[in-house]
C-alpha cells in the first residue's frame, strides 16, 4: 500500500509539480541509476520512423533523458539534433555520451521543462518517446498547438509510447487522431507472453 501511495506521489509531482519539484525529482532518479537500464536502446523500433520523416533535417527530441535517440539515430540521417530534458544529470550525461561519439558538432541539449521550453528554430521531426506521459491530459493540446509551429511544412510530430497496452496508452493513441490528422499509425505486440512482462505493447503515431 505504502509503495503504491508513493508511486502515485511521484506521478503527481511529474506532472503538476513546480518546474524545480520536478527537477530535482529526475536528478535524483537519473543519478541513483534508477533508469540506467534504459541507456542504451540501439535499433529502436521508434529510430525507423524518425530517420524516415526527418530526411537529413532537424530533429527536436523532447524529454530525451540520456540521450539515447540523439546518439542511436544513424548519423547520417540527420543534420542536427536537440534534445531537451528536465533533468539536468540526464543532460550532461546525454552531452557527455555525444561528446564520446563525436556526435558534439551536431548535437545539442539543453535542461528544461517540455511545458516551458521554446524552440529556437523549425524541425522536420519532434519527438515524444515515452514522453507523452508527463504532460497533463488538460494541457496536452495547447502543448502540442504550441510546438506544432515549429514544424517545417512538412514536419510532423512522431510519440512513441509502450505501457503493456494499457486502457491509458491506448485512449492516447485514440486522442490524438480525433484531434490531429494522423499520418502513419503502427503498433507492435510481444514476441511472446513471457517477453510481454518487459515490453508490452509499443504505438507509433506520426501526425500533423
Amino acid at each position: 500500500m505504502k509503495a503504491k501511495f508513493t508511486n502515485a506521489l511521484r506521478g503527481i509531482k511529474k506532472r503538476w509539480g513546480t518546474l524545480n519539484m520536478k527537477r530535482r525529482l529526475w536528478d535524483k532518479e537519473y543519478a541513483s541509476g534508477k533508469w540506467d537500464h534504459c541507456d542504451y536502446t540501439p535499433g529502436a523500433w521508434v529510430y525507423s520512423f524518425v530517420e524516415k520523416h526527418c530526411r537529413n533535417g532537424s530533429v527536436l527530441d523532447l524529454g530525451c533523458g540520456a540521450g539515447n535517440t540523439g546518439n542511436e539515430l544513424d548519423v547520417n540521417s540527420y543534420r542536427d539534433y536537440t534534445g531537451v530534458d528536465v533533468s539536468e544529470v540526464a543532460v550532461q550525461k546525454a552531452a557527455e555520451r555525444s561528446e564520446r561519439n563525436g556526435r558534439a558538432s551536431k548535437n545539442r541539449y539543453i535542461q528544461s521543462d517540455i511545458l516551458s521550453y521554446t524552440p529556437k528554430q523549425r524541425h522536420e521531426v519532434i519527438l515524444f518517446r515515452e514522453s507523452l506521459y508527463t504532460i497533463p491530459h488538460s494541457k496536452m493540446k495547447a502543448t502540442l498547438d504550441r510546438y506544432s509551429r515549429y514544424l517545417t511544412d512538412d514536419g510532423v510530430f512522431i510519440v512513441y509510447v509502450s505501457r503493456d497496452g494499457t486502457k491509458k496508452v491506448r485512449e492516447i493513441v485514440g486522442w490524438i487522431e480525433v484531434h490531429f490528422v494522423v499520418k502513419e499509425k503502427h503498433s507492435k505486440v510481444a514476441p511472446s507472453p513471457d517477453a510481454a512482462a518487459y515490453l508490452g505493447d509499443a504505438f507509433v503515431v506520426v501526425f500533423r
